[in-house]
């Protein structure tokens, strides 16, 4: 896989976000001349956002590569109906992926982001889109959204996740979605930047055999304070997950990679 030098993101620097870039963004796009034809038109958002990211400045979306494998392959063939990212940033994946599930006959896209200035850009730019009645920004702490999401859907899984926000918590959010029945049987989960900058402890505990988390989990248990169980969560080490790397690249060019991990089924033991 090659990918056109010409379409690459400016390179990331140490501040790459938070910095006023996103309001220029979103400035960007709303004194675009193609503005008018943006009404309702995902895609010439999205040729936008990568218009500045290449001339302007480094935006920390998906990007083009590997939102492609996502939006005209996985999508496609996985059919969600009800979809759920963490990370929502300025919207890209929301706006890429939210099309694509709409598309597919699905019914719902959740974007989770905890910056409440990041989701009001993702906001505006779903509106201009068109896409509102299908995406919804949802605001807040990510596992306070979960919660939520698991008493608004009481019942039944979320059919894909898409994992793209702080790196460090990819393993206790996925366990907690796990505590909560929203990852079960018939989930697809996707985990973006698993090579750059990488997220071993993910992909350890995705591969990782039922018999050694659950292992794992009784050993943990005893010693786990009453006090910290909000915060860190043990998951469900019966579920069976079948993965697989799919490369691909940063919107800088760099390789990454997704890891696209199957639930398959509850094993007991």
């Amino acid at each position: 896989m090659t990918q056109d030098q010409n379409s690459f993101y400016k390179p990331e620097e140490a501040i790459f976000h938070n910095d006023g870039r996103e309001e220029e963004l979103l400035q960007y796009i709303q004194s675009h001349p193609e503005h008018r034809q943006m009404q309702g038109n995902p895609e010439k958002i999205l040729a936008t956002i990568d218009e500045y990211g290449c001339t302007k400045n480094f935006l920390m979306n998906v990007g083009q590569e590997k939102g492609k494998i996502v939006a005209e392959n996985l999508i496609p063939e996985l059919e969600p109906d009800f979809m759920v990212e963490l990370g929502g940033y300025v919207g890209y994946s929301a706006l890429l992926f939210g099309s694509a599930l709409k598309r597919a006959g699905g019914r719902k896209y959740l974007s989770l982001e905890r910056s409440p200035k990041f989701a009001a850009i993702a906001g505006a730019l779903v509106e201009l889109a068109g896409l509102d009645d299908t995406v919804e920004v949802v605001v807040g702490p990510c596992r306070d959204s979960l919660r939520k999401i698991r008493h608004d859907y009481p019942t039944g899984v979320v059919d894909v996740f898409f994992i793209d926000h702080a790196k460090l918590d990819y393993v206790n959010d996925l366990k907690l979605c796990e505590e909560l029945g929203l990852v079960g049987p018939g989930t697809t989960v996707i985990a973006d930047n698993v090579i750059s900058p990488g997220v071993p402890d993910y992909r350890e505990y995705v591969r990782t055999p039922t018999s050694q988390k659950v292992q794992k989990v009784q050993k943990e248990l005893p010693q786990l304070p009453v006090e910290d169980s909000k915060d860190n969560s043990l998951g469900n080490p019966y579920l069976v997950y079948d993965s697989t790397l799919i490369d691909s690249y940063e919107p800088t060019g760099e390789p990454d990679s997704l890891e696209v991990s199957r639930c398959l089924q509850i094993e007991r033991q």
